[in-house]
């Protein structure tokens, strides 16, 4: 299926006035029927934007042509534009201070869709709410690869912004991973493998992901991960330029992050190095009492793997957490190759796991959204 990407109000920056909501848009996480997992954390889970001077506070960002995708300015086809009308909103997945993402059926085609709604008052409460949901928006327009989720449509209203993404029908790799406590290497070995692949291709488009963790990796319905959430990712980054943003979430962050230093796509292997952690041992390795104790550690304690641990995955562990990026497997301009060729991905098949011919160690429990998912429609018809 095409990707369209149209906006079509002139007027997008919001000054002020009095916004009000005709939704109930507040709120925590919705839990859905039957303990089904939405495969969308709330964006409650999203760090807290970064507070800002009086100075910031006239910043406007002209999302009205920001939110016009480049491939619908360029091109001289005439695109569908999609709108609110063309989805059925069929559940809530999540709630958040920003919006909520629903669950929806496109009306011609039938094809299921997560809805993430962003409301225009809330993104310019602050300048940097506005800069992330552009940079996500730009990301996922540019992105495309078998282990990250797909924008397919976006469009707006005079309050709203839409993003209409794949849906995961798996839920989040979180979820597995809270059921299973610890996962045995084989199956932490596919997940990172095909994350390694998933890091591997938005680096080579000049991203840094720099949020990593369980809950921004869904699973779809066959159980191969989809990466999501790029509100904290940076873009257009060349091999020797560097970031010095602070952000991310906390047990996840790396070393020179904490330390404000400038810094490259060496935070991601970091980061993959701590889920890879918790998926073998049920516990990230530096997590402490309070979030300040958890910090100090990140940057002073030494890293200690469990015995249980194979030699080959203690020693990509230790090579992914060392505290120094400049010798961090991952880092340099070949690090990826080097991060594939480790032993511990000895028994990959890296142009398999692409192509997805890989079977899942883990196929997702469906079955109960299917059944409620004819529920809804058998009861909508017969409501006629």
């Amino acid at each position: 299926m095409s990707a369209v990407f149209e906006f079509d109000e002139a007027d997008l920056a919001i000054t002020g006035g009095d916004h009000s909501d005709d939704d109930d848009d507040d709120g925590n996480h919705v839990s859905t029927p039957n303990g089904l997992e939405s495969g969308y954390a709330s964006e409650n889970d999203t760090a807290e934007p970064t507070p800002i001077s009086a100075d910031e506070r006239l910043y406007e960002v002209p999302l009205a042509e920001d939110f016009i995708s480049s491939s619908v300015q360029e091109s001289k086809r005439k695109h569908k534009k999609a709108c609110k009308n063309d989805f059925d909103v069929l559940k809530v997945l999540g709630r958040g201070a920003y919006g909520k993402v629903s669950l929806c059926r496109h009306v011609e085609t039938n094809r299921l869709y997560a809805m993430k709604v962003l409301k225009k008052a809330s993104l310019f409460v602050h300048a940097k709410n506005a800069e992330h949901t552009k940079a996500e928006r730009e990301i996922l327009e540019e992105v495309r690869h078998p282990f990250i989720v797909q924008l397919m449509y976006a469009f707006q209203t005079n309050d709203r912004l839409y993003l209409i993404l794949q849906y995961a029908m798996g839920g989040e790799l979180f979820t597995q991973m809270a059921a299973e406590q610890m996962f045995s290497e084989n199956v932490a070995r596919f997940y990172i493998a095909e994350l390694v692949l998933a890091l591997e291709h938005l680096h080579s488009l000049g991203i840094v992901y720099r949020d990593l963790k369980p809950e921004n990796c869904l699973l779809d319905g066959e159980g191969h991960v989809l990466l999501t959430d790029f509100g904290l990712s940076k873009q257009a980054l060349g091999p020797d330029d560097k970031a010095n943003t602070i952000c991310g979430t906390a047990e996840y962050m790396a070393p020179e992050i904490l330390m404000e230093m400038h810094y490259d796509k060496s935070v991601d292997w970091w980061t993959l190095g701590i889920l890879m952690f918790e998926m073998l041992t049920g516990d990230t390795p530096f997590r402490a009492n309070n979030k300040k104790k958890t910090l100090d550690a990140i940057q002073n304690k030494k890293l200690n793997v469990p015995y249980y641990v194979t030699n080959d995955g203690k020693d990509l562990l230790n090579r992914l957490l060392r505290k120094n990026p400049n010798g961090r497997l991952g880092s340099g301009n070949d690090g990826t190759k080097r991060v594939k060729s480790h032993r511990w991905f000895r028994k990959i098949n890296w142009n398999d796991l692409k192509e997805r011919k890989v079977t899942p160690p883990i196929i997702p429990v469906v079955v109960r959204f299917i059944f409620w998912f004819i529920k809804q429609r058998l009861t909508l018809l017969l409501s006629y």
